[in-house]
């Protein structure tokens, strides 16, 4: 029910019956006393109006009175209808609209609670995504780095140098920074191996992982290829320095196997290295691996312990 059709309505309730006795008095006074003079009938009508009129005037400022705390109860509530949940009403008028104003603010404070609450738990609920998401990134990184690492010597193994040969390829047209590839295989190895045992032997290529390592630049990329064999990526050299980070890798093995015990009726265990260029060599990562195998060959073939980069094919 609207303030304006409870003010009608005191209104109405009011000034009816007040209307309706003057007029009941005029009318009895023609009736009762049709002699009585003109003046006493005309005064008797203007104080039945009179009285009509100051009910009136009373009634709308009693009406007025009475709805203003229901107005303000109306909006507090609409102000919480609208979200506004630190909306409340003030305890000013009559007992029973404060009591319902009461009714109303501890609604308010049960929803201004239960916001509060859900803030807190969205926040919550948002911090755990944010460290599980955290924490898939960080397990998605480490899968990575497992399936793109050997195992036995920790260096980075052919996927991991596919990978990265097709990114340095792709700079090097862009750039035209140059690019090298050394493939090397250790000379003897096997008959370490099966003279020492396989125990010493993964320790050798640990070791010679370690040592391949502390050869390279930061730049570099030391890739355990498979079995004995190993490659390194080796960005922004000239093809002299590129055969001579080669002769340098080739003393690092050397220098490992040095380290090794080494069993009676073997030979010090030693490496072979076989380089290539971009682009002399190869426009692409197939290639240049391929020539680099070639040349690796051709070292291995000619007594061991060498480096060979094989002049550029002709015809």
């Amino acid at each position: 029910m609207s303030g304006g059709s409870i003010q009608s309505r005191i209104v109405i309730s009011s000034v009816v019956p007040v209307l309706l006795v003057g007029v009941a008095a005029v009318v009895g006074l023609h009736v009762v006393f049709p002699d009585a003079p003109s003046e006493v009938k005309s005064w008797t009508a203007v104080l039945c109006g009179a009285a009509v009129v100051l009910t009136l005037l009373l009634a709308l400022w009693f009406a007025r009175r009475a709805t203003q705390p229901l107005d303000g109860l109306l909006e507090t509530v609409n102000r919480l209808g609208r979200g506004e949940l630190d909306a409340r009403h003030a305890m000013r008028g009559p007992q029973e609209v404060d009591q319902l104003g009461q009714v109303i603010n501890l609604i308010a404070d049960q929803l201004e609670s239960a916001r509060d609450e859900l803030a807190r738990e969205k926040k919550d609920v948002t911090q755990r995504v944010t460290g599980r998401t955290r924490e898939l990134q960080q397990a998605n990184r480490l899968l990575m780095d497992i399936a793109n690492r050997d195992a036995l010597t920790g260096l980075a193994n052919r996927r991991r140098l596919e990978l990265e040969l097709e990114r340095h390829i792709s700079l090097s047209k862009r750039t035209g920074v140059p690019l090298a590839v050394v493939m090397m295989d250790l000379d003897r190895f096997k008959q370490y191996n099966d003279t020492a045992g396989h125990l010493a032997g993964d320790t050798l290529l640990q070791n010679v992982a370690h040592n391949l390592r502390g050869r390279a630049r930061s730049t570099d990329i030391v890739v355990r290829w498979g079995g004995d064999e190993f490659c390194i990526l080796v960005p922004g050299t000239s093809q002299e320095g590129a055969v001579a980070a080669a002769e340098g890798f080739v003393d690092a093995v050397v220098k490992a196997a040095e380290n090794s015990p080494l069993p009676e009726g073997t030979q010090l265990v030693g490496a072979s290295a076989g380089v290539a260029c971009y682009p002399g060599d190869g426009d692409d990562g197939t290639a240049l691996i391929s020539r680099a195998d070639e040349a690796l060959y051709h070292a291995k073939e000619t007594g061991r312990g060498r480096v060979i980069r094989l002049p550029p094919a002709t015809g």
